[in-house]
Parts: structure tokens; sequence; C-alpha cells
């Protein structure tokens, strides 16, 4: 950035183009008279008195006492600590008038953003992968997957469950390496390029044909979310082919029930004990459990469940908008150890 750019920003601070100059001229240049400072800065003569008041009463110049007014400019860590102390006082005044001021019933407003720049929408994307705290569920068509390929890598790479979906177009690139860190399948055809992180976030890129429009939405409602989650376990995960199947580690962190079931499915069907440990909510508050996985239990459009053996019971555990299971999960830890012949 350059002086002239550093100075412009000072406008963030109510200053104008005219003030900036003569705050500038004096803190480049040291006190000086009001004829030097019309020279220097290049201001209106007219104007330069009604400057000095401005910056006065904004506490950025100082005025030497006596007959011959000499100028000088206050420093900059002390004009702008006292501006952003104003302001900040301010910010938490007006915050809390308006919060004082709400109606007790308010409408909700969900998170919703549009966007339709391809740059915007992958470096969205891309944030979303580096974020993720546990999981990412993402179907990409290939340039998309090119540019995201080494962020997913990274964060299987350090723990966070994988699960892509690619179309037939991915047979032009190598994903060799995501192979070995991710579970892929391959759809026969292409659909929309979805991603939903850790379940609380969710991006859907749309290539309209009919009006050969690209654009996407981000939203954080977990309504949508958890519709959008449906859509994608039943139109784009279903009818596509392994490529890659859950491999073991020292963990599995799910946030979602249908890909939790698939891999203890997938599991168990090679002969490995599993066991977990799931965070959630029943219809009398949160619960931290472990225990032993005993299975699935899954009605193809009702649910994706599973069942956990703990010392007290049996618990059955659906998604987080689950209405039927004993729990609604938020999260699930999932070890595998093979069962010795």
């Amino acid at each position: 950035m350059t002086g002239e750019e550093l100075f412009e920003k000072l406008s963030k601070f109510g200053l104008s183009p005219y003030e900036i100059k003569v705050y500038k001229t004096l803190l480049l240049n040291g006190p000086q008279t009001s004829t030097s400072i019309v020279s220097t800065a290049g201001v209106p003569q007219p104007r330069v008195y009604d400057l000095f008041n401005n910056l006065l009463t904004k506490g950025l110049i100082e005025i030497s006492p006596g007959k011959k007014k000499i100028y000088r400019a206050v420093p900059v860590d002390v004009a702008l600590t006292r501006i952003i102390g104003e302001m900040t006082s301010y910010r938490d005044e007006l915050s809390e008038f308006i919060k004082s001021s709400e109606p007790e019933t308010t409408k909700y407003n969900p998170y919703l953003w549009y966007m339709d720049n391809i740059n915007l929408i992958r470096e969205q994307m891309k944030n979303m992968v580096m974020n993720a705290q546990s999981e990412i569920i993402v179907s990409l068509r290939l340039p998309l997957l090119r540019y995201l390929d080494k962020y997913l890598l990274d964060a299987a790479e350090r723990g966070i469950s994988v699960i892509i979906t690619v179309f037939p177009d991915s047979d032009r690139y190598d994903i060799s390496q995501l192979v070995t860190k991710a579970v892929i399948k391959r759809r026969p055809g292409i659909s929309p390029e979805i991603m939903i992180m850790d379940r609380d976030e969710a991006i859907v890129y749309v290539d309209n044909i009919s009006t050969k429009t690209k654009y996407a939405i981000d939203f954080q409602e977990q309504e949508m979310i958890h519709i959008i989650n449906y859509y994608y376990y039943n139109v784009v995960w279903k009818p596509s082919i392994y490529i890659s199947k859950f491999q073991i580690k020292d963990s599995w962190g799910f946030k979602t029930s249908w890909i939790s079931c698939e891999a203890i499915n997938v599991f168990m069907n090679n002969g490995y004990r599993l066991t977990g440990h799931v965070i959630g909510d029943t219809q009398n508050g949160e619960v931290n459990i472990s225990g032993n996985i005993k299975g699935t239990d899954v009605i193809p459009g009702y649910k994706n469940s599973y069942l956990i053996e703990t010392d007290e019971r049996v618990f059955t555990v659906g998604g987080r908008l689950t209405r039927i299971e004993d729990i609604r999960m938020d999260l699930l830890e999932l070890h595998a150890e093979k069962i010795q012949q």
C-alpha cells in the first residue's frame, strides 16, 4: 500500500479529503503557519480556517498560544486512539439501545447468501473446507475438484471426514492422492455441486441451463441443510459407485447420521468391532455417552439410525433433526478394531 493510499484511509475516521491533506502535511513536515500549510498541502486559502476548526474539534491538531499561530499535528497513536475509544463507546451505547428496544418476538431471518461470481464461490468453498471441524460432504465437477483438491487432502490429513462425489469428467484428473485419504464415489451423470460443512453450513452451486447462468446459495439454516443433505444422499450419493471406502484410522468423526450408518456397515461387513462416543440431545437434555456400536437401522426415505450399547442400555441414534430416535446426534467419534479370527 502506498503512502497516499494509507492516508486516504483516514476518511474512515470522518476526515474530508482537504482535512486529510492538512493533517498529513503537519504529520510529515512538523508545525507550520497557516500560510505554509496552504502552500504545502495545496488546500484553498478561504477554506483553511474552517479546516483548522474541524481538525481541532476532532482532536487531530493543536494551535500554539500567542498572536502568531503555529499549527501542529497530534500524534497518530494519541489522536486515533481517542477517536476509536469514542467510536467504541458509541457502538456499545447504540447496540444496547437497539437491544433494549427490540420487540419481545422478532421475525426469524435465516442466513442466506447469493453468489454469482465463480471466484467468490470457490473461495467460500475453500474457506469451508479449511474451517471444518469434523466433516465435509461435497460433490464436485472437474474445475472445482482441481481447485479444492489440495485443501480437501489437507482436511483429510488433519482428521476431517472427507466425503466426495465426483462426476464422469473426473476421469481427466488424477485423484490418486485423495483416494488414499477420502471416501469417494463416482456418479454416472452430472448433478448440482453441493458442499455441506459439519451440518452447520451448506453451499449449492447451480448451473441453470435455461438461463445460461451460474450461481450459488450459501446458508446456515438447519432445516434447509437437512433438505440439501437429504437430496445429496438420495440423488447424488446413492446412485454413485465407490472408488474408495472408509479406511481404518484412529477415529472417524461424523456429524451426519447416514454417513455414520454407511461407515458402520462397511466396517462391520469387513469384520471390525466398533465403539463410539456420541454427543447429542434427548428430550431430557444433552447427552455424552460411549459404548459398543451394535448395528444400524435404516429405512430408505424414513430414517438412518444406529444403535449404541452402554452399561445403562441400548440407545438408538439419529440425525440432528430426528424425531423418533432416542438421541439426536451432534457428533459421533467412531473407532474400529479388527476382530481376531
